[in-house]
């Protein structure tokens, strides 16, 4: 008898130890609620926001805008992926990043965009082949043109970087280069001169003329207004200094036509 109520007490002290110590965390968790409901709304302010990066064409202002509309709460209840979600809203940011560091500052490293091409009139182009659109576009920046059917920007884009490499040894780039709604190129060199590719075999037609002009007997490129390379077996070219004529009946002729083949 005595054995039973010795054995029932010692259930009863391995229970209530079983049980004190959740009692215990329900306590804790349930006062630090009533204090935090106590404290006041930002009780550990965001006082120093650092923002690093090197900038060319982003505003400042327009950061600390977007910082100012989407950064609320304190230290510890900041949306940081709310805010920098809407840092990538603006044109000339490529990424962002923010991080706390303690007691009460943020820093935000933003990477500017790079710009590699003007795409059509109202865009540009980025090193990672991005098309963006910002409100002001600075038409001064020494990059080329490019513009071609919409979705086909990393195309135009290749067959620029192509084109760069093949022309290199003649000494020139390009400034411009369109592919039409036809599929067909053209382009303008950076010396001035045209030069009308077409749709097919353009590879083959640019060495063409590589060739013909690394000669020593060549053409004076510099001489030249455009040159059409859309034909099989050579090109034609317009020299600058031939000027249009008209003829009695009214119509123009093209003078000043050369065929090279």
């Amino acid at each position: 008898m005595g054995a039973r109520r010795k054995q029932r007490k010692q259930n009863i002290g391995i229970n209530l130890r079983r049980w004190s110590r959740p009692l215990l965390l329900l306590v804790v968790v349930a006062g630090t609620g009533l204090l935090l409901d106590r404290l006041p709304d930002e009780w550990m302010p965001i006082k120093n926001v650092q923002i690093e990066g090197t900038f060319a064409h982003l505003s400042r202002s327009d950061i600390q805008q977007q910082l100012t509309q989407e950064l609320m709460g304190d230290y510890f209840t900041a949306d940081i992926e709310k805010v920098r979600a809407s840092l990538l809203t603006l044109p000339w940011v490529e990424d962002a990043s923010i991080r706390r560091q303690w007691p009460s500052t943020l820093r935000i490293r933003i990477i500017e965009r790079q710009a590699v091409a003007y795409w059509s009139d109202d865009a540009l182009l980025s090193d990672k082949g991005d098309v963006f659109k910002p409100e002001q576009i600075d038409r001064a920046m020494q990059i080329p043109t490019i513009s071609g059917p919409e979705g086909l920007h990393h195309k135009v884009w290749a067959f620029l970087v192509e084109l760069h490499t093949d022309l290199s040894g003649l000494g020139l780039g390009v400034d411009k280069l369109v592919l039409d709604e036809r599929r067909s190129w053209s382009m303008l060199l950076s010396n001035g001169v045209e030069l009308r590719l077409g749709r097919n075999e353009t590879e083959r037609r640019i060495q063409r003329f590589v060739r013909v002009f690394s000669m020593q007997n060549a053409p004076k490129i510099d001489d030249i207004k455009y040159i059409d390379l859309r034909y099989p077996n050579g090109f034609a070219m317009k020299n600058k200094a031939l000027p249009e004529k008209a003829n009695k009946a009214g119509l123009t002729n093209v003078s000043g036509w050369t065929r090279h083949v």
